[in-house]
């Protein structure tokens, strides 16, 4: 081990330079990380990131130095690059007209990535398009944990936050200086408090993940820590309206575990529009719910990336919700679809806790309804329906056969499997009593423990400036 500290300590810089890149080392198991741990800081090496369940290091690391022989060493499992991710909202410079190809990589500027918006319904068009107001009378998804992994969630007289951390600087809230997770947050769980607006299911425990920066910018290692956070804190659903355009080992990973755990995972598709030909990570994974966006028409919006992998659409343009300057906004883009997804399996979760993560997704497949026109490619199974998959989960809870696994494949959605009704009794009605005694277990002995331990984790430091 004193031999890796050396070759670490000869390839690791303090600060970003132009020689440098960020860098995350994963060690094999948890003594080689405490191990390597120990032995760094007696050296004097403080790593920008360490997260302990993923057994990663995230460092800046002289590009020029030979690192190879640090991927060599038995006690190493890989070294990756700390991807850059962004937020999936489109908010083009003004005057500058919306390019497909384009539009995703236009930054989200600080407090200024959404457009003002008085409102005039409290039930946004979005959330009466998916029906989720049919649904409230039984439930509005008390006692699920949802968090929000983003920009922060600001404090709003519209939403109630249950805790969350802040995984960029150590210590600090997890206020949203940006507003892109205050938005997503109230399409999830706005109250309706005071005649404000509604999201698609207001009763939920609401936590607030901050793993991205005023710009709406990211690391992977953000990522990741934010999901291991939501894996410790025994969180039910995340929503993930983020993304970045290529592989990352450790996030694929950490995904499968929280999925394991017994975790939904919702994702948008990403906004490089018609011309994409495939989705955004880790929208892209089959351990995911993947979310295009629809406009008002019901036709997939323009900026939409396209490709394998989608499973349905929600609608993503035009979206007011909370701000975090204590108003609401008018915003566009997948970011906005995911969250209506991420409400809809709250609400589906609250009316059946045995459901899997698994089982959740064969639902929201079998019950969405067919946009005409568009290939699975585009839409997915169709339009998501929260009434029809809450109906569904109710109806599976009184059935004692086995749900099918169509939804574990990967890829373009057979039309035949897709155009079930939750009223048909189709095996994905119906639950996997092997997975879901175990998922129901688990929420159980969370109700059990109580919910407030989610703000007590620790953070981790990470070393300013953040770009590299």
């Amino acid at each position: 081990m004193r031999t890796l500290t050396r070759m670490l300590q000869a390839a690791v810089h303090g600060q970003p330079t132009r020689k440098t890149d960020r860098k995350m080392i994963i060690l094999k198991d948890r003594k080689s990380y405490a191990a390597c741990i120990q032995q760094l800081k007696k050296q004097g090496i403080v790593p920008l990131k360490q997260v302990k369940s993923a057994r990663m290091l995230c460092c800046h690391l002289d590009r020029h130095k030979d690192l190879q022989q640090i991927m060599n060493h038995p006690s190493i499992r890989r070294i990756e690059t700390d991807a850059r991710v962004r937020a999936h909202a489109i908010k083009p410079a003004k005057g500058t007209k919306r390019s497909s190809s384009t539009s995703s990589r236009l930054r989200l500027k600080k407090r200024n990535h959404s457009t003002p918006y008085a409102t005039t319904s409290q039930i946004p068009w979005g959330i009466k398009r998916i029906h989720a107001p049919r649904v409230w009378p039984k439930t509005k998804g008390k006692g699920i944990k949802v968090a929000i992994v983003d920009t922060g969630i600001s404090t709003h007289p519209d939403l109630n936050i249950a805790g969350g951390i802040n995984t960029i600087r150590r210590g600090m809230p997890h206020q949203d200086d940006n507003g892109h997770g205050t938005h997503v947050a109230g399409t999830v769980a706005a109250t309706g408090t005071g005649n404000m607006l509604y999201g698609a299911a207001p009763e939920v425990d609401l936590y607030a993940v901050k793993a991205l920066d005023e710009n709406g910018d990211g690391y992977v290692s953000d990522i990741v820590e934010g999901i291991e956070w939501c894996i410790k804190n025994k969180m039910d659903v995340i929503n993930l309206s983020l993304g970045l355009n290529g592989p990352s080992d450790l996030l694929r990973s950490t995904v499968k575990r929280a999925y394991r755990k017994g975790i939904v995972l919702v994702a948008s598709a990403g906004n490089e529009g018609g011309d994409a030909d495939m989705i955004d990570v880790p929208a892209s994974y089959p351990e995911t719910i993947a979310v295009t966006a629809t406009d008002k028409n019901n036709q997939i919006a323009v900026f939409s990336s396209r490709g394998k992998g989608i499973d349905v659409a929600a609608p993503g343009e035009d979206i007011v919700s909370t701000n975090n300057k204590n108003s609401f906004s008018k915003d566009s883009g997948t970011s906005m679809a995911a969250p209506h997804v991420s409400g809809t399996v709250a609400l589906m979760l609250a009316s059946n806790p045995e459901l899997t993560p698994q089982d959740v997704k064969s639902v929201l497949i079998d019950t969405a309804s067919e946009l005409k026109g568009y290939s699975d490619r585009s839409q997915g199974a169709g339009l998501v329906r929260a009434d029809k998959a809450t109906a569904c989960a109710m109806d599976s809870l009184k059935s004692s056969f086995p749900l099918t696994g169509i939804s574990a494949v990967s890829g373009p959605i057979k039309k035949a499997l897709a155009r079930r009704t939750a009223t048909s009794r189709s095996p994905a009605c119906r639950p996997n009593k092997s997975e879901a005694q175990a998922a129901a277990a688990s929420r159980q002995r969370t109700k059990k423990a109580g919910r407030g331990t989610a703000q007590s984790s620790k953070l981790h430091n990470v070393v300013k400036p953040r770009r590299s």
